[in-house]
């Protein structure tokens, strides 16, 4: 929940299904302090009449009297009795559970007059959005307008801001969508940025942190000029923990809007014999992914979206998921047209559509399994024609598919089809009903293992070692290769019809491209250089000329390396205090708790930078590591005067770092010391300790260049541009 305590609340028994209904904190706080007393018994929530009656009530008999008569908390009655003039001079409707905000100034000077202006559109019943409000205050209040965005660090932090400003302002002045019987359509949201799904007696908060913005919109305003035709291109992201939108302009490149929504945020209903994913380390659940991505498809203004060109896919690597090539189309229309309200009935559970996730992240194929893997496939292989055959290696999709059916083949029964997430999501936004028509880049093949680098395809050695049908794997296709067009209905998510799909892209190969083209104008066309991504988990790239190529004993003119180790174990850091009570609670206010937690990051890294010269050793593989999925974490050189917080957290920094430059190869690590390195990922752009202990890596400390706007995402949208493209 963000400061101003925003929040959705789903009504679920007088209400239709899909009526929302958008409320202020305080009516939110109100809502809990009513619900509930100090010995547990449950109480009603008070409307503006009944608010007025008490305290007329209690200014004659006492407040004392009125508290054991009505059961009122006394706090809660002292406090009406405090804002007593304001409550009675409240001039909205006497239903109403809150008056809103009480004693602060108003968001917007004009606020009476967009008020008017949304009521307005809400009594035509048109539809009324973040880019509507934003496009009457450019108009209408012009120079307010400027001097707000003059005020801002950024265009971009100024967008956000008045974004948010926005969604506050609705939620503050309890300004409702009128409601109905009929499913919402995909743009009848209020706000596109406050869309929420929810089951029956559940509610999703969307929250807008100024820190770590879990669901956010960013427009450029000055690309969204109201009669602009000119084409834009559609880059998504289906990250691990979040999904990201953006759009950027054919010509120069510039982005004209993003979107962002936490996987977390987003609910859903589950079959009666599912297992839930959120409980499984390394599973996730389809269905929220699905839902996740509708939501922040429909956050983008409409303006915006029906300028799209083309659609770029990337997303998370390594991981696998099956479904039924019939059955999809008709099964995510459904999901998406409920918004994932309880549309599973008994009978849907026996013959689902898709499986869950298997992610880059999963365990269950340990080190003994890789390795017998491993032994069937060295006993259809040669030396030579190993090596040019990506790994295996746990979490991997080739993997997870063996283990799966040496161990659960049951749960692919019906199945006909695989991919990664962002295979099958494109699958869904074509509208494809084949299992023919599934389609792999050859960046997501070779994050499988089994991929044959010099035929690029799936090498059929690995294929009948591990005992994996060659029909249920997809087409492996170059990157930029065209695999289908945008469907009809609520599988679009929103895009517009018969738009061209390209096939979908690994997330690192995407950030990879981004970065790429970012600093082509100050690194030179012929560039060489490192991208190197520490986030949740660590990505190392190398771009090189053909002239290092020759030098080298391997061929391809860039390699990437990854490790599992990331921002992860800072997090411990922001457990244990909780866990020590030096944390207060969060009280469901997830901006304060946010806050908190940066707060103690900072503390954590100013702490480290004291002693950047510890002799403590921390070996950061605590979730273990591709080629050994049992390796554990250590601190080394323990010693009474070494492990204060600085010294573990500077330890800790070094060890990412360390840990990353170990997987280099002996050939390329002169390269790596020399040449321009980027560097992305929240944790590398907000640790100034990792930033220090990278730079001492390099011969030259300018050489390291942090970005914060070369994401996945925008590499994605710029797939047009490979056609020509080969790995």
């Amino acid at each position: 929940m963000s400061s101003n305590g925003e929040a959705i609340e789903r009504s679920h028994q007088s209400e239709p299904i899909n009526s929302y209904k958008i409320t202020s904190k305080e009516a939110t706080e109100d809502s809990a302090d009513a619900s509930e007393d100090s010995t547990g018994r449950r109480r009603s929530n008070y409307s503006v009449k009944k608010k007025r009656e008490l305290i007329a009530l209690a200014q004659v008999a006492g407040i004392r009297e009125v508290c054991q008569l009505e059961g009122v908390p006394r706090r809660t009655m002292r406090h009406w009795l405090r804002d007593a003039e304001k409550i009675n001079n409240f001039e909205g409707p006497d239903t109403r559970k809150s008056i809103g905000r009480l004693g602060r100034r108003e968001l917007l000077p004009f606020g009476q007059k967009l008020s008017k202006f949304l009521e307005k559109g809400r009594s035509e019943g048109r539809d009324i959005t973040s880019s509507h409000m934003i496009e009457y205050i450019r108009q209408e209040h012009a120079e307010w307008l400027e001097c707000y965005m003059a005020d801002k660090s950024s265009t971009e932090s100024g967008h956000a801001a008045l974004a948010r400003l926005c969604q506050r302002f609705v939620e503050r002045h309890g300004i409702t969508q009128p409601e109905s019987d009929s499913i919402l359509t995909r743009h009848s949201t209020l706000m596109p940025d406050m869309t929420a799904t929810a089951c029956k007696k559940q509610s999703t908060k969307v929250t807008l942190s100024s820190n770590d913005m879990q669901t956010s919109t960013q427009l450029n305003m000055l690309e969204c000029e109201r009669g602009d035709n000119t084409p834009l291109l559609f880059g998504l992201d289906i990250g691990t923990s979040a999904i990201k939108c953006v759009v950027v302009k054919a010509k120069g490149r510039e982005t004209v809007a993003t979107t962002n929504v936490s996987l977390k945020e987003v609910t859903v209903s589950a079959r009666s014999n599912d297992k839930i994913a959120k409980y499984k380390e390394g599973v996730q659940n389809v269905d929220q992914i699905l839902l996740a991505v509708q939501r922040a498809i429909e956050m983008l203004p409409e303006s915006v979206r029906r300028r799209v060109s083309s659609i770029g896919i990337c997303g998370q690597m390594h991981g696998i998921v099956w479904w039924c090539s019939h059955a999809v189309h008709e099964s995510a229309d459904l999901l998406l047209k409920a918004r994932g309200s309880c549309i599973y009935k008994s009978e849907d559970t026996l013959d689902p559509a898709w499986s869950e996730l298997i992610t880059w992240q999963d365990q269950r194929c340990t080190a003994s399994f890789i390795k017998k893997c491993r032994e069937k496939v060295s006993s259809f292989h040669t030396a030579e024609t190993s090596a040019i055959c990506s790994p295996i290696a746990a979490g991997y999709g080739l993997a997870s598919y063996s283990h799966i059916l040496e161990h659960s083949s049951h749960t692919l029964v019906g199945m006909d089809a695989c991919g990664t997430i962002q295979d099958f999501v494109a699958f869904v936004l074509c509208g494809h009903t084949l299992s023919s028509e599934t389609a792999m880049d050859t960046t997501n093949a070779h994050s499988w293992g089994g991929f044959n680098m010099n035929t690029l395809a799936w090498d059929s050695h690995v294929l009948r070692a591990l005992r994996i049908p060659f029909s249920m794997l997809p087409t492996v296709k170059k990157p930029g290769s065209c695999i289908g067009h945008t469907c009809t209905g609520y599988t679009a998510f929103g895009l517009p019809f018969q738009k061209p799909v390209y096939v979908p892209m690994g997330d690192h190969p995407c950030s990879v491209l981004a970065a790429i083209l970012k600093s082509q104008s100050a690194l030179g066309k012929d560039l060489k250089l490192t991208l190197v991504n520490i986030g949740t988990s660590a990505q190392l790239a190398m771009v090189l000329t053909d002239a290092d190529v020759v030098k080298l004993p391997f061929g391809p003119k860039s390699d990437s390396l990854t490790r599992k180790q990331g921002n992860l174990s800072f997090e411990q850091w922001q457990n244990w205090t909780k866990e020590m009570g030096l944390a207060s609670a969060d009280n469901g206010d997830e901006e304060s708790a946010t806050q908190r937690d940066a707060e103690v990051y900072a503390r954590l890294i100013q702490l480290g930078m004291q002693h950047q010269n510890t002799q403590l050793t921390f070996v950061p593989t605590l979730n273990g590591e591709r080629a050994d999925p049992d390796a554990t974490g250590s601190i080394l050189n323990l010693r009474m005067n070494n492990w204060s917080m600085g010294d573990i957290t500077a330890a800790l920094s070094r060890g990412l770092v360390d840990n990353l430059f170990a997987m280099i190869p002996t050939e390329v690590q002169a390269l790596i010391s020399t040449q321009p390195i980027i560097g992305t990922g929240n944790a590398l752009v907000r640790n100034e300790l990792i930033q220090r202990f990278l730079r001492c890596r390099l011969a030259n400390p300018q050489n390291l260049h942090l970005q914060t706007t070369a994401d996945a995402a925008v590499g994605a949208s710029l797939a047009p541009l490979l056609v020509d493209y080969a790995v």
